[in-house]
């Protein structure tokens, strides 16, 4: 054993989680956590119920290495703090005080400390943002904050005057990402990740709020994170994480792997309302097919977990129309009976993908048809600034109507 973590659950004691000389993970779950939830609750992941045994292989592996970002944003992390590529354990140790969900690491024993805010002037907040996917500190201050994902983002804190810099495990409260500018595939990508997020919204499905902000020139979509309520963490975990599937194979290419569907039953079991769930899953994977969303993959799906190891939905978030605004994004990113291309998927795929999640013909028409008829309904109001949206709301509007067609 070369190294050792403490892992906490909302301040709790979870488990230990050690890198063995051959540098792979293991975790023990602690004996206070399984007091807490018993044997085969699973607090922490869908894919990770609490053992009294000890838990190696795959799943761990690629539940820790989801909470860290991909591609170049990891690799500038791994150089500032001297790791080797890929070195899961090690970046845990500098960033795991502040991750997605409610999980922290410590190389201490005693629980985390809450970090503090470091004030940043306007201008600072400015520079921070627009030298992205630079990551430029506060003096004295390195990166110790973590969230998943390929695209350049830092977390910071609002608070009641300005944005903050988080220490040492402090809270962060939102998410800010640029404007991309590199392979941009589709220009203006965060006016119409917040146009999207805004239409879903007001069609009445639970969606991350987000807004434009320039800094320094440069625009950005400033979200807020909904794993931080009043100062506190909730927990959520991504799809890859809930199913232990590598970040390199987000995108479902198998037809023989039915991810949603083992969402759909597998975390429904751990809901309150087995039926609810899915028919939550259901209405996420419709707006996302309606509006033609080329990015849906399982990184960009997320369950929340409550403290009694209840699941639930996230919000949705990541979301734009990409494939109607670029032809060639056209990966929906989950197989929907068989058929992974949006160029082919109708509602009937849909219809038949839900028919395997023990949903009835009557509640996958039902839910189908209610996000169909609300998005149609909100799309004419539902205006946005620096894009014309026009033309791509025709196109959501006529796919809609094709759907309820579809189902009549």
């Amino acid at each position: 054993m070369t190294g050792t973590l403490h892992v906490w659950l909302r301040g709790q004691l979870l488990g230990q989680l050690d890198e063995l000389r051959n540098g792979h993970l293991r975790l023990r779950y602690a004996a206070e956590a399984l007091d807490t939830y018993g044997l085969g609750a699973r607090p922490l992941s869908l894919s990770l119920p609490l053992t009294d045994k000890r838990v190696q292989g795959d799943r761990l592996e690629r539940f820790m290495d989801n909470l860290l970002p991909e591609g170049a944003v990891r690799g500038a992390l791994e150089r500032e703090h001297h790791l080797r590529p890929g070195h899961t354990f090690g970046l845990l140790a500098h960033l795991g005080r502040e991750c997605a969900g409610a999980i922290q690491f410590t190389a201490e024993a005693e629980p985390p400390a809450p970090g503090h805010l470091i004030a940043l002037s306007d201008d600072e907040a400015r520079r921070i943002v627009a030298q992205l996917p630079t990551l430029d500190p506060p003096p004295g201050q390195v990166v110790s904050a973590s969230l998943g994902g390929v695209q350049a983002k830092v977390l910071l804190a609002r608070t009641d005057t300005g944005w903050a810099w988080p220490a040492d495990g402090a809270i962060s409260t939102h998410i800010i990402k640029p404007e991309p500018t590199t392979d941009v595939a589709v220009p203006d990508l965060i006016r119409w990740e917040e146009w999207t997020l805004r239409l879903a919204r007001t069609a009445g499905l639970p969606a991350a709020h987000a807004e434009l902000t320039d800094f320094d020139g440069r625009l950005a979509l400033v979200v807020e994170r909904f794993d931080r309520h009043e100062g506190r963490r909730t927990h959520q975990e991504d799809l890859t994480q809930a199913l232990a599937i590598a970040t390199r194979d987000k995108y479902e290419t198998s037809v023989d792997e039915h991810r949603l569907a083992t969402v759909a039953l597998a975390a429904g079991a751990e809901a309150i309302s087995p039926t609810a769930f899915a028919r939550d899953l259901l209405s996420q994977v419709a707006f996302n097919l309606l509006i033609g969303n080329g990015d849906a993959h399982s990184k960009n799906y997320s369950l929340t977990i409550s403290d009694t190891a209840t699941y639930s939905m996230a919000p949705l978030y990541d979301a734009a129309p990409l494939y109607l605004l670029n032809s060639v994004l056209q990966h929906f990113g989950h197989n929907l009976a068989g058929q992974g291309r949006l160029r082919h998927l109708t509602a009937t795929h849909l219809a038949a993908e839900a028919s395997t999640w023990r949903l009835s013909t009557v509640q996958v028409t039902e839910t189908i048809a209610a996000v169909a008829t609300q998005v149609r309904d909100v799309l004419p109001g539902c205006a946005a600034l620096g894009i014309d949206v026009d033309p791509v709301a025709a196109l959501i509007d006529a796919r809609a109507v094709d759907a309820l067609k579809t189902l009549a």
